[in-house]
């Protein structure tokens, strides 16, 4: 999809609720720098924020950085929107206290975010497993892990959490989903 079509898919729509993973994990989040990968309209973001974690939300679609910057602002809220492709986007070492990725697959970040960390940062990922496409969306299996793999992009960190398997939402919709959280080791 190009940037018009992101575009429409965001514009006047407000940010969905919260991935109930990353809400269920916050408490572990140092309160510091985070970044959240394909941030979208700010569903992820925005709780980060009220939590006290100054974020920096990148995703490709203008319009929903633009939506993201309007609710940051009306509710002073520290979170700094950038439009990027994240193919290109690039992770400095050691600049995050925590990297959220929510819904995103692009397996290629994931030896960019250990780096990107710092030490004691946390890394938090949930997105589909494979099992999805035989229930709904998305069925591409390029977008879809495979058993124990998100623990295996995650290799070089410290496993604290992990789950896999269908999940039910509080709406009643279920998914098949891969979590974790993983732990950059501090130095010494």
């Amino acid at each position: 999809m190009g940037h018009a079509d992101w575009d429409e898919r965001h514009r006047g729509k407000p940010a969905a609720e919260a991935e109930p993973f990353l809400l269920a994990m916050l408490a572990r989040i140092p309160r510091g720098v985070a970044l959240d990968v394909a941030a979208g309209r700010g569903r992820n973001a925005l709780p980060l924020a009220r939590a006290g974690i100054r974020v920096v939300a990148v995703d490709f679609s203008a319009e929903a950085m633009r939506l993201l910057a309007e609710t940051a602002r009306a509710a002073s809220l520290t979170i700094w929107p950038v439009v990027a492709n994240l193919d290109s986007f690039h992770l400095k070492d050691e600049s995050f206290d925590a990297i959220v990725n929510i819904n995103f697959l692009d397996r290629a970040l994931f030896s960019q975010f250990g780096r990107a960390l710092r030490p004691g940062g946390v890394l938090i990922a949930d997105t589909f497993l494979v099992d999805q496409a035989a229930i709904g969306h998305p069925r591409d299996r390029r977008f879809l892990l495979g058993h124990e793999e998100l623990r295996a992009l995650a290799a070089g960190l410290e496993v604290e959490e992990y789950r896999e398997g269908l999940v039910t939402y509080p709406n009643g919709e279920r998914a098949f989903r891969a979590s974790i959280v993983a732990r950059r080791r501090k130095s010494g």
